[in-house]
C-alpha cells in the first residue's frame, strides 16, 4: 500500500524522528526559503484546521495565523510500488526560491541555462501567472525574463493522488494527520496514504504542452517542461511517445523541450526535445502523446478483467 514518504521536506524514517524539529512543527518548507508550506498550491481540501486536535497542540501557533486558520498539508512525496512520487510541484523545483535547496540546485541551474540565462544575470521570476484573453485561458507555473527579452515559460509536472477512503483513513487529510503523528512519535506504525494518480497528470500535460509551447515559441521565447522521471516513464509506457528518439543533448528552438528529473539523484536528469508534429512519416514528435502505445492489448483482455 502507498505511504507518505516526505513531510515538509523531510524523509519519514522512524517514529518520533522529528519530535523536536522546530521547522517541521512550524510547517516550513526547505525548498521555498523556509517559508510556510502552501500545500502544493491546490490542496485546500486537505489542510487541517489549526484549532482541531490532535494536531493543534503540536504546531506552533504562528502556523494557524499565517495559514488563515489552517495547518497546510505538507506532504511532499508518496512511496508507491517501490517508487517515490513527488505530489507537490515545489518538491521537484521551486524557481521562486532565493536560495535553492541542495536537492534542487543542480536542476535549477540546468533549467536556467536552458532558458538562455548566463551566470550572474538578473532573472525576474513570476509564479502562478494567468494568461487570459478572449482566445486562451491558462495558468503558467513560472515566467522567467531578463529585461525586455522574450519570456521563458517553465511548467512543473508531478503526480497527483487519488481520493482515498476517509473511513479507512486513506484520504490525504487523514494520511497527513497520521504522518505528523508518526513523525512526532504519537504513532509507532506508518499508515497508508492515497495512491498515485499519474493518468490525471498525463491528461493535464497532454492538453497543455503543445499550446503553451507554441505560444512561447511565437513570442520568440521558449517553454521548458520539468517532469519527474517516474512520471515520464509512465507516460512513455502508456502512450505512443517515442522517448528514446526524443532524447537530446541540448535545447532546440521552436520545439517542445522537457527535462526529466530524479528525486533521489538530484544531478540525474534527461532532456527530451522534438517538434510538435512529425516532419516525415515515422519521425518522433510530441503529438504521439495522444496516440496509443505500440503494443495494443487483445480483445480477450476485456473478458479477463
Amino acid at each position: 500500500m502507498p505511504i507518505i514518504s516526505e513531510l515538509y521536506g523531510r524523509t519519514l524514517t522512524t517514529s518520533g524522528a522529528y519530535s523536536a524539529d522546530a521547522d517541521i512543527l512550524q510547517a516550513r518548507c526547505p525548498h521555498m526559503d523556509n517559508r510556510l508550506c502552501d500545500g502544493g498550491g491546490n490542496r485546500d481540501m486537505m489542510r487541517w484546521p489549526a484549532k482541531r486536535e490532535p494536531l493543534a497542540s503540536l504546531f506552533d501557533s504562528s502556523v494557524g495565523r499565517e495559514g488563515s486558520g489552517f495547518i497546510p498539508c505538507g506532504v511532499c512525496s508518496v512511496e508507491s510500488g517501490r517508487e517515490q512520487w513527488a505530489v507537490c510541484p515545489h518538491r521537484l523545483l521551486a524557481l521562486d526560491a532565493i536560495n535553492p535547496s541542495p536537492q534542487q540546485r543542480p536542476l535549477r541551474n540546468r533549467v536556467l541555462k536552458l532558458a538562455g540565462f548566463c551566470e550572474g544575470e538578473t532573472v525576474q521570476v513570476w509564479s502562478e501567472v494567468t494568461l487570459r484573453d478572449k482566445h486562451v485561458n491558462y495558468r503558467l507555473d513560472y515566467v522567467l525574463r531578463n529585461g525586455n527579452a522574450p519570456p521563458c515559460i517553465v511548467e512543473i509536472m508531478t503526480a497527483s493522488t487519488s481520493g482515498g477512503n476517509r473511513a479507512k483513513r486513506t484520504d490525504m487529510q487523514s494520511a497527513f494527520r497520521d504522518a505528523v503523528l508518526y513523525a512526532t512519535g504519537r504513532l509507532t506504525e506508518r499508515c497508508n496514504s492515497p495512491g498515485v494518480n499519474a493518468r490525471q497528470v498525463w491528461a493535464c500535460m497532454a492538453s497543455q504542452i503543445i499550446v503553451k509551447s507554441e505560444i512561447a515559441n511565437k513570442w520568440g521565447g521558449r517553454a521548458i517542461w520539468v517532469v519527474q522521471d517516474t512520471l515520464m516513464s509512465y507516460i512513455g509506457a502508456q502512450t505512443g511517445l517515442k522517448l528514446e528518439k526524443l532524447l537530446s543533448a541540448s535545447w532546440k528552438a521552436g520545439e517542445i523541450n522537457v527535462i526529466s528529473a530524479s528525486l533521489t539523484s538530484p544531478s540525474d536528469f534527461s532532456l527530451y526535445s522534438g517538434p510538435v508534429h512529425a516532419r516525415f512519416p515515422g519521425d518522433a514528435c510530441w503529438t504521439d502523446l495522444l496516440r496509443a502505445p505500440p503494443v495494443i492489448p487483445q480483445q480477450d483482455v476485456l473478458v479477463k478483467n
